[in-house]
């Protein structure tokens, strides 16, 4: 018999809640119109669409018009990124940081190789923070755009954004947000956020793949990525993911009823896994500062053992965590963000990731640090640097 899963990696994807799916059924089956449809059946679709936008506006706290769907987080990191490069032809310094997700690092260097853009990327400290004052000095006549995400999706570091906005608009400069990893986990108003664009992804909140959003205050004006039709406000052409945007929805409203209850639990979680490591076993520390992360990232390295080979034997166990971002497991190069916080080729390579959910359990942590004593142990014992002790 299949041993079940003991899911660690929500940082990666998250399961579908049932109430989403439930919700996303009528329109993959009975309620399959075309939104832009002149008959009732897509009229149906479009008015799901719109209550969707707006539960997502209410997540954010953001006006409903300003919210464009699209195809995930890289489509609308890509869609800002180009859009406002091309809107100046003697602008052409673009700032970000270290640590952005590929989204945001492989769009700049496109703009960089195709489009003559310099582009300034601003480190972090050991916590993983960037300094604003750094970002200050780097900006010229020529910045035409900021971009720095909110929560990074290997260590969970929070960046200080509203400095970062305030300091835009002191310049009169574009400042994106890649909150991909924000949205949902944290408190997010962005009345009180200086951001002139963010973007979401719905399957990192228990929403469905294939489908995110672009937010895009009032007063920004972009020529959009995909041309064809005038969906989208003209924004996004291409007939509308409708299950996919009716799950987002929920997803959404589900966040933020439940966003104080699921923040809690998750602290709480979190603090009894690091109880239970740090007593079950030796050498192991934390990969960035923990108390200036989202509780729901854990990146840790065990002395002595490959996090590769670590994450191969839990998931044998049934126990799956990630040994980078999701987005780079396949590449063979160490995590960018481990090398920008300090970490030597050693520590990284003898590191993985834990990410907790808001469907994680007590039992399921009693048996991710027993998966993870057992593991260690036997990995050790064939390692030079340790004995097995008896």
């Amino acid at each position: 018999m299949h041993k079940q899963h003991i899911y660690f990696d929500y940082n990666a994807t998250t399961p579908l809640d049932p109430s989403v799916l439930e919700g996303m059924l009528p329109y993959l089956q009975d309620n399959f119109g075309n939104p832009s449809s002149t008959y009732s059946l897509g009229f149906h679709a479009k008015q799901a669409i719109e209550i969707a936008r707006k539960d997502i506006a209410n997540l954010i706290h953001a006006e409903n018009g300003n919210i464009f769907f699209t195809s995930g987080g890289s489509e609308a990191n890509s869609t800002i990124l180009k859009g406002i490069a091309t809107k100046s032809s003697d602008k052409k310094h673009i700032i970000t940081s270290s640590i952005e997700h590929p989204a945001i690092l492989k769009t700049c260097d496109y703009l960089k190789k195709h489009h003559g853009f310099q582009i300034t990327t601003i480190p972090v400290n050991s916590a993983g923070i960037v300094d604003v004052n750094h970002i200050e000095r780097t900006i010229t006549e020529k910045t035409i755009l900021v971009t720095v995400m909110m929560v990074n999706n290997e260590i969970g570091s929070i960046q200080p954004i509203k400095k970062i906005g305030n300091l835009c608009k002191k310049h009169k400069i574009h400042f994106h947000c890649d909150a991909v990893q924000a949205v949902g986990k944290i408190p997010f108003n962005l009345n009180e956020l200086p951001i002139d664009s963010l973007s979401i992804s719905a399957h990192k909140i228990y929403g469905p793949k294939g489908v995110g959003c672009l937010y895009l205050r009032e007063s920004v004006n972009i020529l959009p990525l995909i041309l064809g039709g005038s969906q989208e406000f003209g924004m996004r052409s291409g007939t509308e993911n409708v299950a996919g945007i009716v799950g987002f929805g929920i997803a959404a409203k589900l966040a933020q009823e439940n966003l104080h209850y699921n923040y809690t639990k998750i602290v709480r979680l979190r603090n009894l896994f690091l109880n239970k490591l740090y007593s079950e076993i030796d050498d192991c520390s934390i990969n960035g500062e923990i108390n200036d992360t989202v509780p729901s990232t854990i990146n840790i390295q065990f002395s002595g053992i490959r996090g590769e080979s670590l994450a191969s034997m839990l998931n044998e166990l049934g126990v799956c965590v990630s040994i980078a971002s999701a987005c780079s497991s396949t590449s063979s190069k160490l995590s960018h963000v481990l090398k920008a916080i300090g970490k030597t080729d050693e520590e990284i390579r003898s590191s993985i990731r834990v990410s907790i959910g808001t469907v994680t359990t007590e039992e399921e942590i009693d048996e991710l640090v027993r998966n993870l004593k057992q593991s260690v142990m036997k990995l050790r014992s064939f390692s030079p640097k340790y004995q097995l002790s008896v």
